[in-house]
């Protein structure tokens, strides 16, 4: 009978876990959805690249700037009402350019997009940590870290479709209608708050703002999934333009090799949830993650060339960028495990992975514009392996740093 009851209450927790994961795609495809959208977009509005990279980067730029503050917001109001207010101003942003199509609503729309995308992403793991049983706390953070990859392969196979048939503006609809969907659900799915959400908080709010600054082990933290998003990102960004103009292959299908980077990348994050879950050290997983990571994306943009011969090399690279993702898949949950173990389900929490946030957007934001700096003045790719070794270099010293000093603190 208590087998029962345990694997009930299990299942349960994965699928609330899913559920959480729906409600993060709805940021993820706003995010990825520009990407695919760009030329359009550019052609529609008349206007420059440096705009338009304007519209890519406002969603790093908030979370860089409102991460730590947003925190605060869930900890004073729950993360159940930011949950829903973030998928209400996600449903405002997608509506408003398809009703009025103009530069300055477009821009608006993403601020919301953005906004909204910031309080879902801090208010779905503090859900999970409230909401799910310790005993499964890493295969639950192993399927919400999954979120990311699986909106953007989502967006990356529908955009073409849409595009053959419609413009830019069908696929906002198409955003707005599976965020209502969810919006739906979530008001019926979602616990109410526990009780310390509802009640006054004793501190004063500078001194919640000082007290996490000084967590310099979140700074660490923070600053190796800025290492991750930089090479993971980084690399998604410019895959479709390689595969094209490099390697040759057709637009269709490198947008459905790039959806393939992501979806193995979302396999990798489930089989790194059950990795933590059987009591796999969360350094190792990182450490290993970034040191295979760096070894392979360096090899498929060329920088061991000069020692291989074979003609066809283009094979084994296409090949070693998909394990590239299946890797980089181990080190979102890690992070995500590791900072719901900072303190107790309290308060503090949606704080901590806000001021965490605001780090890793930094890599974010950083990504694809410092790679396309680099190849554009050194006329290479190669420079993208030695961006990626060098980074990889920090990221496998933070995970080691921070994994230590968490894990010292799960046992006191």
């Amino acid at each position: 009978m208590k087998n029962y009851k345990t694997n009930n209450f299990e299942r349960n927790d994965i699928l609330f876990s899913w559920f959480i994961v729906c409600c993060g795609v709805v940021g993820a495809i706003n995010l990825a959805k520009l990407a695919p959208s760009m030329s359009r977009l550019i052609d529609y509005f008349d206007i420059s690249l440096s705009i338009s990279g304007l519209f890519g980067a406002i969603f790093s730029i908030l979370m860089i700037f409102t991460g730590l503050i947003s925190g605060i917001f869930i900890s004073r109001y729950g993360p159940r009402l930011a949950m829903m207010l973030g998928l209400i101003i996600s449903l405002t942003g997608n509506i408003m350019p398809v009703l009025n199509p103009s530069l300055a609503i477009l821009m608006i729309g993403r601020i919301l997009e953005g906004y909204g995308f910031l309080l879902i992403n801090l208010s779905a793991p503090v859900l999970l940590t409230l909401h799910t049983n310790k005993r499964n706390r890493g295969r639950v953070m192993g399927i919400w870290g999954s979120f990311m990859p699986a909106g953007n392969a989502l967006i990356i196979l529908i955009a073409p479709v849409v595009y053959l048939i419609s413009n830019w503006w069908f696929l906002w609809e198409l955003s707005a209608f599976f965020c209502a969907i969810i919006l739906f659900l979530a008001y019926f799915i979602i616990p109410v708050d526990p009780k310390k959400f509802k009640e006054n908080s004793p501190d004063k709010l500078s001194l919640v703002f000082v007290k996490t600054i000084k967590k310099w082990h979140i700074v660490v933290i923070g600053t190796t999934f800025a290492c991750h998003s930089l090479i993971f990102l980084g690399n998604m960004q410019f895959l479709p333009y390689y595969f094209e103009k490099i390697q040759g292959l057709s637009e269709n299908l490198s947008y459905f090799t790039t959806a393939l980077y992501c979806l193995i990348s979302f396999v990798g994050h489930l089989y790194c949830g059950r990795l933590l879950n059987k009591g796999y050290k969360p350094q190792n997983l990182m450490g290993f993650a970034f040191l295979i990571s760096a070894t392979f994306v360096a090899f498929f943009f060329g920088l061991f060339d000069r020692f291989i011969l074979w003609e066809q090399i283009w094979i084994i690279k296409s090949a070693s960028i998909m394990v590239v993702a299946f890797f980089m898949g181990l080190t979102p949950p890690t992070i995500f495990y590791l900072v719901s173990y900072i303190e107790k389900p309290s308060r503090n929490t949606p704080i901590n992975y806000g001021y965490m946030v605001q780090f890793q957007a930094i890599g974010i934001f950083a990504g694809s514009f410092l790679f396309g700096w680099l190849v554009d003045i050194t006329g290479g790719w190669q420079v993208i392996g030695f961006l990626s070794i060098f980074i990889s270099l920090f990221g496998i010293i933070g995970g080691i740093i921070s994994s230590k000093i968490i894990l010292r603190q799960m046992i006191k």
